[in-house]
C-alpha cells in the first residue's frame, strides 16, 4: 500500500509538530507500506517501520530522525536522514548504488544484520552509509559500499566485499582545525573480500580478530594510538602517519597473495612501536616504509622506541630506521637488514638468525648478541660503513 493512503499516519510523517501535539511520544508502527514517489522533509520520531519499501531520488530529506526503528525494510536511492538519534536498522536491505546520509549530531545509530547488495564494483558507483558523527554496524554483510563515521565508526562481526572505510575529508574544511578526527573499532570481521582505508583522519584505530586479504591505511593520519591484534590471515600495510603508539601483536602474516611483502608498517613514525608474537611468511616484512632523510644527532627522531619480541620472521627489513632505541629480543630470524639508519641504542638480544646486515648504520649505544641460525651457511654479518660491533654471545 502507498504511504499516501495511510490517512493520519501520512499526516504525522509530513508534520512532526502535528504528531507530537496529537500523539506525543507514543510509538506508532508503520507496516507494509511503500514510500516511493513521496516527499518528506520534516522530522520523524518514535516510529517503528516494519517491512516497508523506501525509494528516494533525494525526496526523503529529513531534518531530524529520533528514536525510530526500521526492521526488514528495503532502501534504494538517495536519503538524507538529518540529525539522527537513537535509531536502529535491523535486517534491512540497502540495494544498489544507494546513499544514506546522517548529519553531524547523529548518535546511537546502529545497523544490525543488514545487507548491502550493490552489484557494481566500479569505485565511481559504490553505495555509501555516511554519518557526520557516530555509526555502528553489527553482523552486516556488504558488497561495494563505503562506510563513514566522522567521529566514530564501529564494525563488529561483519563480512565485507570491496568496502571502503571513510572519515571526514580535509577538502570540506577551509579551517582544518575544525575537522573532526574519528575513532575506528573493527572487531571479529571478515575483510577477505577486500577493504581499504585511504586518507583517513583518525583519533584512534583498533582492529582485533579479523581476517584479511589486503588491508592498507594509505595516506592516513592517526593522532592517538593504533592497535592490530589477533589478525590471522592476509596482508597488512600499516604504513600511516602515526602520532601516538603502534602495537601489532599475536598476528600471522603469511603473505600468500601477490604482494611483495607479508607485512609493512611505518615503525619509526609513532612515539612507541611494539611488534610482539608475530609469525610471518617467507616474503619480507618491512617495518620502516616511509623513507626520510637521515637527521642529525642533535635533532631527535619522533620515535622513542621500537621493540620486536617473540617473533618468527624469516626476512626482516628495518632499513632507514631513525629511533632513539631499537630492541629485538627472543626472535627466530632469518635475514635481518638494518641499513642506512640512525639509532640511539641498538639491542639484539637472544635472537637466532642467518644474516645481519647493518651497513652504513650509526648508533650511540649497542648490545648486539646473536646466535648462529643456520647449519649450512652459518651466520653472515655485514657492517660496511657502520660503527656496530658484535659482542660475544
Amino acid at each position: 500500500m502507498k504511504i499516501s493512503n495511510s490517512g493520519e499516519i501520512f499526516d504525522y510523517l509530513q508534520d512532526g509538530f502535528l504528531r507530537v501535539k496529537q500523539m506525543g511520544k507514543q510509538r506508532i508502527t508503520i507496516k507494509n507500506f511503500d514510500f516511493s514517489g513521496e516527499r518528506f522533509d520534516g522530522s520523524w520520531g518514535y516510529f517503528d517501520f516494519v517491512d516497508c519499501d523506501f525509494s528516494s531520488a533525494h525526496t526523503i530529506q529529513l531534518d531530524w530522525l529520533i528514536n525510530c526503528t526500521f526492521t526488514d525494510c528495503r532502501f534504494r536511492g538517495n536519503f538524507g536522514f538529518g540529525q539522527t538519534l537513537d535509531v536502529r536498522f535491523v535486517r534491512c536491505n540497502i540495494e544498489g548504488e544507494s546513499h544514506l546520509g546522517f548529519d553531524w549530531e547523529s548518535k546511537n545509530l546502529i545497523f544490525e544484520e543488514c545487507k548491502f547488495t550493490n552489484p557494481n564494483s566500479d569505485p565511481n558507483h559504490m553505495g555509501s552509509i555516511l554519518s557526520g558523527n557516530e555509526v555502528m554496524f553489527m553482523g552486516c554483510k556488504t558488497r561495494n559500499i563505503a562506510w563513514g563515521g566522522d567521529k566514530k565508526l564501529t564494525l563488529k562481526n561483519c563480512i565485507v566485499s570491496n568496502g571502503s572505510l571513510d572519515t571526514a575529508s580535509p577538502a570540506m574544511y577551509s579551517d582544518k582545525s575544525k575537522m573532526p578526527y574519528s575513532d575506528f573499532l573493527i572487531e571479529d570481521c571478515d575483510l577477505r573480500g577486500g577493504a581499504e582505508m585511504i586518507n583517513a583522519r583518525l583519533q584512534s584505530f583498533t582492529m582485533r580478530r579479523c581476517k584479511l586479504r589486503t588491508f592498507a591505511l594509505q595516506g592516513s593520519v592517526i593522532r592517538g594510538d593504533a592497535l592490530f591484534e589477533d589478525i590471522k590471515e592476509g596482508f597488512l600495510r600499516a604504513a600511516a602517519d602515526y602520532q601516538g603508539k603502534l602495537i601489532v601483536r599475536n598476528c600471522d602474516f603469511l603473505g600468500n597473495g601477490g604482494e611483495e611483502y607479508s607485512f609493512e608498517c611505518s615503525g619509526d613514525t609513532p612515539t612507541h612501536t611494539l611488534l610482539e608474537n608475530l609469525t610471518c611468511g617467507r616474503k619480507p616484512i618491512d617495518i620502516i616504509r616511509q623513507r626520510k632523510p637521515i637527521t642529525k644527532w642533535d635533532d631527535p627522531p619522533p620515535n622513542k622506541q621500537i621493540v620486536i619480541k617473540n617473533c618468527k620472521i624469516p626476512h626482516l627489513r628495518a632499513d632507514w630506521a631513525q629511533t632513539e632505541h631499537l630492541r629485538i629480543e627472543n626472535c627466530e630470524l632469518g635475514e635481518v637488514y638494518i641499513r642506512d639508519g640512525r639509532i640511539g641504542k641498538l639491542e639484539i638480544i637472544g635472537c637466532s638468525l642467518m644474516k645481519l646486515d647493518v651497513s652504513r648504520t650509526q648508533v650511540k649505544e649497542q648490545d648486539v648478541r646473536v646466535r648462529e641460525g643456520g647449519k649450512i651457511s652459518g651466520h653472515v654479518t655485514v657492517t660496511e660503513g657502520s660503527n656496530i660491533k658484535l659482542l660475544p654471545r
